[in-house]
């Protein structure tokens, strides 16, 4: 890391060295031409790096939203690689003092030579330590360089060297101050098609004959189910010696991982069943007759019965939709 300390009561002056003598600002929007979906979110990205030049060197801070497995942490990767950046990807759970983002992150990973992609994942989980640092470090202004204090060092960060992603499932959660520093790229879930077309990259040498619908709901709307699922179909190929995946595989797979229709796995369809006994009932008493934390089932067993129509809160609690209720009939 190339640093000017003049001394510890004055500043501690960043500056990235320039070794072919200034910054590329060329970029290469086309990385994002062959990825599938998500065409609002690649609609935005291909504007600001297509805008990114000598004359407009600085890229917004970018906080990509939405729910899990949508490829918000690929799409960061992407954009580091048209830009011909590093990408340096931090999990904010696990930093939360300013030494853990100052020392830990920006002196040891993210300064030096190369021109870096900071993405800091989880961003709802960043400390209130850690926020204050960053607003005063991603503060909007006509400047390319922001500075801000820690301890008695004043640390310049430099936007056209360093652009900033955060990426986040619960966007509610930032504080507001920060959401405001950001141009919200918004992950959608994937189209059937879409998924079918994504397991077919993955699966290029094995051709697909099975109920192509029921396949696609078993990716539950999301690239990363895709990719799981790609991988068990190859494991089943080649257990088999064979390149064409029918639908004796796949009901065998189903059958394997307790795929239910629409993709619905064991502990949702129970979580429908306890729902269509005691219904209204709140999360919490769900918790408690499913024997799991309440987080299990906020955050990762209602999630897809929800998007799918089947589950809705009531003034009283959980009940099931007239969707869940014909799904649990149409099941037994």
């Amino acid at each position: 890391m190339n640093t000017n300390i003049v001394d510890q009561s004055q500043k501690f002056s960043f500056s990235m060295p320039l070794i072919t003598g200034g910054v590329n600002f060329n970029s290469n929007p086309s990385i994002l031409k062959n990825i599938i979906g998500q065409e609002g979110a690649l609609k935005k990205l291909s504007f600001f790096l297509g805008s990114y030049s000598a004359k407009m060197p600085v890229l917004p801070t970018m906080l990509f939203s939405g729910s899990q497995g949508l490829g918000k942490s690929f799409m960061a990767e992407k954009v580091a690689q048209a830009l011909n950046r590093q990408l340096v990807e931090v999990n904010c759970g696990t930093i939360t003092t300013a030494k853990d983002f100052v020392e830990g992150v920006l002196f040891e990973k993210v300064f030096g030579e190369q021109p870096k992609t900071l993405l800091l994942d989880e961003t709802q989980k960043v400390s209130p330590e850690i926020t204050t640092i960053l607003l005063s470090m991603l503060a909007p202004k006509n400047a390319t360089t922001n500075t801000f204090s820690y301890k008695h060092w004043c640390i310049e960060y430099d936007f056209t060297k360093i652009n900033t992603i955060f990426a986040t499932t619960d966007a509610y959660r930032i504080a507001p101050a920060l959401l405001n520093r950001c141009e919200e790229i918004y992950f959608n879930l994937y189209s059937n098609e879409e998924l079918f077309n994504i397991l077919k990259v993955y699966l290029p040498d094995i051709t697909i004959v099975c109920d192509k619908e029921d396949l696609s709901f078993a990716c539950r709307g999301r690239a990363r189910d895709a990719f799981l699922i790609s991988n068990n179909i190859r494991r089943y190929c080649s257990m088999n010696n064979s390149s064409i995946f029918d639908q004796i595989g796949w009901d065998y797979v189903k059958n394997v991982f307790g795929i239910h229709a629409m993709g619905l796995n064991n502990q949702e369809i129970a979580l429908m069943k306890m729902i269509s006994i005691y219904q209204p009932i709140s999360s919490g008493n769900l918790a408690v007759k499913m024997g799991v934390n309440l987080q299990n089932i906020e955050s990762e067993l209602e999630t897809r019965p929800r998007e799918l129509g089947f589950i809705e809160n009531s003034t009283r609690g959980r009940i099931l939709t007239d969707k869940g209720i014909k799904y649990l009939k149409d099941l037994a």
